[in-house]
C-alpha cells in the first residue's frame, strides 16, 4: 500500500465506478456524481442509512429509445470497521454495493442466473467516509411466492403441474450449483426466485428463473453442511402456506437437489434441514 495514496484517500477521498457498456447510453453522463442524490419513491425501502428503489433512466436526449429500469441500492452510512478497511485497502470490496457486485459475478461464473449489473461504485473518504451504490437491471417477472398462487388459479391443472416440475428442477439446479462450489446464499427464500412472466405467457413450460439478493453470499469450505442446512431450511420454511406448493414439490426438489449436489447421507441431511426450518418457523411466531 502506498502511504501517499493512503493519505490522499484519508484527506481528500477517492471514488471508483463501473458501468456496463450495454447500458451506458441509457444512463446520465454524470451518474457517478449524481447517483447518491437521486430521489425515487417507486418501491422505496429505506432504513438505517440504506435504501433500495426502482429508478427509470431515459438516456440522453436524441439517443432514441434507451429507457432502462433498474433497482438502485445505496448505502449512505456504514460501520467504522468497513470504513477503515476501505481506507486502508480500497480494492477490498468492503462496501455492500461493491461486495454484492462481486457476489453476482461469482454466481454468474458458476452458471447461476442472476440480475445483470448496470452500474456500481464506491466513495471512499475523506476522513473515513464510505458510501456505495449498485444498480441492477429490473427483471421481467415476479417472485415465486406471489406468482405461484395466481398461476394455479389461472392455468389448467395439468399445465400448472408440468410447469411446476420445471420450476422445481431449475430451483434444485441453482441451489446445488452454489452448494457444490461451497458457496451459500444465506437468504434462500422462495421470494428470491424470480420467474420470467414474459416467457411463461407465451409458453407455460418455458421456465426461466433468476436468483436475486446475493448481498450475503459467502464461500465456506469448512462446515459447509451447516450452511447447506441454513439455505435449504430457509427455503423449506418460506414455502409454508404458499398456495400452489405441495408436499410432492418438496420431495421432487429434494430428489433433484441431492442428485445434482452429489450428497452423502441424504436422510440425515434431510432431518437437519427440517429441524432448521422448524426453528425459523418457531422464531417467526415469536
Amino acid at each position: 500500500m502506498s502511504l501517499r495514496a493512503f493519505w490522499g484517500r484519508l484527506i481528500r477521498g477517492s471514488r471508483w465506478s463501473w458501468v456496463n457498456d450495454r447500458y451506458r447510453d441509457s444512463l446520465p453522463a454524470d451518474l457517478d456524481s449524481s447517483v447518491m442524490a437521486i430521489v425515487s419513491r417507486d418501491r422505496l425501502h429505506a432504513k438505517q442509512g440504506r435504501s433500495t428503489a426502482r429508478v427509470v433512466f431515459h438516456g440522453a436526449e436524441g439517443a432514441g429509445d434507451r429507457r432502462v429500469s433498474v433497482y438502485l441500492k445505496r448505502h449512505f452510512r456504514l460501520p467504522w470497521a468497513a470504513r477503515l478497511a476501505a481506507t486502508v485497502d480500497p480494492s477490498g470490496r468492503h462496501s455492500p454495493g461493491a461486495a454484492e457486485w462481486s457476489h453476482l459475478e461469482r454466481a454468474r461464473a458458476l452458471g447461476v442466473p442472476v440480475p445483470e449489473v448496470v452500474a456500481v461504485g464506491e466513495r471512499i473518504g475523506p476522513w473515513g467516509g464510505l458510501q456505495s451504490y449498485l444498480a441492477v437491471a429490473e427483471l421481467p417477472g415476479r417472485e415465486l411466492n406471489e406468482i405461484l398462487p395466481e398461476l394455479e388459479s389461472s392455468l389448467e391443472p395439468e399445465t400448472f403441474e408440468a410447469m411446476k416440475r420445471r420450476i422445481v428442477r431449475e430451483m434444485a439446479r441453482i441451489a446445488a450449483t452454489l452448494h457444490r462450489a461451497r458457496t451459500f446464499h444465506k437468504d434462500l427464500y422462495l421470494c428470491h426466485f424470480f420467474l420470467n412472466l414474459g416467457k411463461v405467457a407465451k409458453d407455460p413450460l418455458d421456465v426461466e428463473l433468476t436468483l436475486i439478493d446475493l448481498h450475503r453470499l459467502r464461500e465456506h469450505r469448512l462446515m459447509a453442511d451447516r450452511w447447506r442446512w441454513k439455505d435449504l431450511g430457509q427455503l423449506l420454511f418460506s414455502i409454508e402456506g404458499v398456495a400452489g406448493v405441495s408436499p410432492r414439490d418438496v420431495l421432487r426438489f429434494w430428489m433433484h437437489y441431492r442428485k445434482a449436489a452429489g450428497m452423502r447421507g441424504p436422510e440425515w441431511q434431510a432431518r437437519m434441514i427440517r429441524l432448521k426450518a422448524a426453528r425459523y418457523a418457531s422464531h417467526n411466531k415469536g
